[in-house]
């Protein structure tokens, strides 16, 4: 594997160039592979990735604002992802070894874009950017904006043996939102996801909890954020995550919206969200990518969203401990408030898109 030291300028847009030319007539033009440069190598770089079913366009704009600011962007697209046939198939063909070939990728353009190195992802785009600061040296900062490591109603054994079913079993499609089906926005993501792409999502969110367990990441730095409000993602996965990192020694900051303001899980598109969420999020996204230099977090008034339920505190959520504080642990089972049990395919329906 290359190193990211080793990545100049012109091999940096070589390597996009070759990202964007992947973009064939099947894929919609608003989902093209994003690359914002000023003509050179600059002091910072920064590589956004998009979350499941999800296209470029969703970083786009937050991509646009870093750009203004002297920063080189990349947004790649990932594969079977953005096609203009919403209702393709191909997404079942994703697997777990395209999507981190593409990160790599992506992380070796950024590395030579600019030279310092901050990558950020949302949801599956976040387990990328685990793996990423798990594995490249040369990444200054990782921002992992809420990761999808678990479901609510779904242990972690449990997850890894329907993750496994899911990859081997034959495929089946699920709606996002069961009642509004094809209807559900926005559109350049698709209203429904295939098993297979799923268990690439959890396989790839599994390598890196176990690479987690096993050595220290490798990115100077790592942010975690996080949603208490997240309707059926689970958090805990990710505070265990945050918890192996701090154990070998690595610098974590971590960050969590309270469940009160009730965002929803996709914190970052413009155009699936109202104006009301990015105004909230995207302070918060800057604050964060860029470091302290960028202006304090303003304070919002509570968001609500009772048409996805998303509006009402989550009741076994926890809190992301921040530096100096103890982790919560999940609760032994035998203390769990008893819940009625909930399918899978009812849970990822709940979820909605990344």
């Amino acid at each position: 594997m290359q190193s990211l030291h080793a990545v100049g300028y012109a091999e940096a847009v070589e390597i996009a160039e070759s990202l964007k030319a992947l973009d064939g007539p099947n894929v919609n033009a608003i989902c093209h592979t994003r690359l914002y440069t000023h003509g050179r190598r600059v002091e910072r770089s920064l590589v956004l990735l998009h979350g499941f079913t999800n296209c470029p366009a969703q970083f786009d704009e937050l991509g646009r604002q870093f750009f203004e600011r002297g920063w080189n962007v990349l947004i790649p697209r990932y594969p079977r992802h953005g096609y203009s046939d919403r209702m393709n198939t191909a997404i079942a063909e994703l697997r777990s070894e395209h999507l981190v070939a593409v990160a790599n990728r992506a992380a070796e353009a950024g590395a030579g874009l600019g030279e310092r190195l901050v990558v950020a992802g949302l949801s599956l785009g976040a387990i990328l950017t685990g793996y990423l600061a798990q594995t490249r040296e040369g990444i200054e900062r990782a921002v992992l904006i809420a990761p999808m490591f678990g479901l609510k109603p779904i242990p972690g054994p449990a997850l890894t043996a329907l993750t496994e079913a899911a990859a081997v079993l034959p495929n089946f499609y699920i709606w996002w939102n069961a009642k509004a089906k094809d209807t559900i926005g926005p559109s350049h993501g698709y209203p429904r996801f295939a098993t297979h792409a799923y268990a690439a999502l959890f396989r790839t969110g599994r390598t890196v909890m176990t690479l987690a367990s096993q050595s220290a990441p490798r990115a100077k730095s790592i942010t975690v954020i996080t949603n208490a409000g997240e309707p059926r993602l689970d958090n805990r996965f990710t505070y265990r995550l945050v918890e192996r990192w701090r154990q070998h020694g690595a610098d974590v900051e971590t960050f969590e919206f309270p469940a009160h303001e009730g965002l929803p899980h996709d914190l970052i598109d413009p155009i699936g969200n109202t104006p009301a969420v990015t105004e909230r999020s995207y302070p918060v996204m800057r604050r964060f990518i860029e470091g302290a230099s960028w202006p304090s977090v303003p304070k919002h008034e509570p968001l609500q969203h009772p048409a996805d339920g998303n509006g009402a505190d989550a009741t076994d959520g926890q809190k992301l401990p921040l530096e100096g504080r103890e982790i919560q642990r999940p609760r032994p089972a035998g203390e769990r408030a008893r819940r009625k049990p909930r399918r899978a395919k009812q849970a990822a329906e709940e979820q909605g898109g990344a």
